[in-house]
């Protein structure tokens, strides 16, 4: 079985997206995916945030792309990154990341856990793709 390693480092809402969309796609190929979230990202896996990213963009223009988004029916990042959970893809959180936005384990969300370094390098190693965000 072919594996996908996602290294996630900032919280901008395209970013995010396009991780869990590649996510998607490693599981609709029966890739095994492993996804690691680090520095300002770790903010979207809290029990506060649940998924959601902020657009960095003026109002009228994040106004404009949330009505487009729900318009095209594009799931927001909270459904995607819920269904991925479910679907198996494995989140890890840089557990200095959450320690310096002044958080613990117990603010993150439900299936997600906790890492460091090492042990993303060793996943990295050992995966067929190794994108970074």
């Amino acid at each position: 079985m072919s594996k996908l390693t996602i290294l996630l480092a900032d919280n901008s809402m395209d970013k995010f997206y396009h991780g869990l969309v590649l996510a998607i796609g490693g599981k609709s190929l029966n890739w095994e995916v492993k996804f690691f979230v680090t520095s300002q990202a770790v903010v979207l896996f809290t029990k506060q945030n649940k998924g959601k990213s902020k657009l960095r963009l003026g109002f009228f223009a994040r106004l404009f792309i949330n009505y487009q988004m729900k318009r095209l029916k594009i799931p927001d990042t909270s459904k995607l990154l819920e269904e991925l959970l479910k679907e198996g893809v494995e989140f890890y959180i840089d557990e200095a990341g959450l320690k310096l936005v002044g958080m613990n384990k117990s603010d993150l969300m439900d299936g997600v856990k906790l890492s460091g370094t090492i042990s993303f390098l060793e996943e990295a190693k050992s995966s067929d793709v190794v994108i970074s965000l």
